[in-house]
């Protein structure tokens, strides 16, 4: 089963990191809590230090290292001063306020939209999303699936897969994307959309539509979540919370653009069969308009 890693092991460490935080164990989450708080600190911290300062053993600490995949303490120290040494250009929005003017608001709004596409390029691995289109372009039908926030989003990706010939299916119905699951075959794809990964539904779906032997990819923000066990190919995104929107709203704009990106490539991959599908559709819209 193949899955992604950092799109530069320089970076998104601690991009990543915030996706997995719900994921950890009570304790180790108090060290990715210190972490995200005080990245720079780690750098000049003993393993002592930081356990002390966290809260919990060394061992813990140690533990929380090898849980995010790295090999200990001082490969942290490493990777946040190779991340801390070339910071993300978009600056980073304070958070909206009350008593904020319109003005402030839109170049707040603004900025934590491109911080979260920037942060999601970091993690985003293009090897994965070459796996993911390849799968796609030659699946013979695409079952796109999510529930709740990332409903929208599920039928984004399907009205831009069949624009492009395919045999898409958008299904955010808990029991119908069982269903159609179970009827898939190896020559179908799975795309599950997700920001947490552990949503129920789009899991069991995925783990359906394995034992049918189709292919699976999720779009996630958490490389650690039960989603990732059931997919082929899992491409990250990142989001962060803000007082006025949870992460599962923000991360509906990394999820669209990775759609986005999707759609791009089978289109200039397949430009015969795109162009064709466009035609057909073009000349069947145009005679609804006045």
């Amino acid at each position: 089963m193949e899955q992604t890693a950092f799109a530069d092991e320089r970076k998104g460490l601690l991009v990543s990191l915030r996706g997995q935080v719900s994921s950890l164990k009570s304790a180790e989450r108090k060290v990715a809590s210190f972490v995200l708080k005080s990245p720079e600190k780690i750098r000049d911290l003993t393993v002592a230090e930081a356990s002390a300062q966290s809260e919990v053993s060394e061992a813990t600490v140690i533990r929380f290292c090898r849980t995010i995949g790295l090999k200990g303490y001082q490969d942290l120290k490493y990777r946040l001063a190779e991340e801390l040494a070339s910071p993300v250009e978009t600056p980073l929005g304070e958070d909206i306020m009350d008593g904020d003017s319109t003005e402030e608001v839109l170049k707040k709004v603004f900025l934590f939209n491109m911080q979260t596409l920037d942060e999601t390029l970091q993690v985003l691995d293009p090897k994965g999303v070459e796996r993911a289109v390849g799968i796609l372009e030659r699946a013979d039908k695409i079952l796109v699936v999510g529930v709740g926030t990332s409903s929208a989003n599920v039928l984004d990706a399907h009205n831009k897969f069949f624009r492009l010939g395919l045999r898409s299916v958008a299904q955010s119905d808990a029991h119908l994307q069982m269903m159609e699951a179970a009827l898939l075959t190896p020559r179908d794809a799975v795309l599950a959309i997700t920001h947490s990964g552990k949503t129920r539904d789009p899991v069991e779906t995925l783990a359906v539509a394995q034992r049918a032997g189709a292919k699976t990819i999720s779009i996630t923000s958490n490389p650690r979540s039960p989603i990732t066990k059931r997919s082929d190919t899992v491409l990250l995104t990142s989001s962060r919370e803000t007082a006025f929107r949870d992460e599962a709203l923000a991360s509906r704009l990394a999820q669209t653009s990775i759609v986005d990106a999707l759609y791009t490539l089978i289109y200039i991959r397949n430009r015969k069969r795109a162009v064709t599908a466009e035609k057909k559709i073009s000349a069947v819209i145009g005679q609804k308009q006045i």
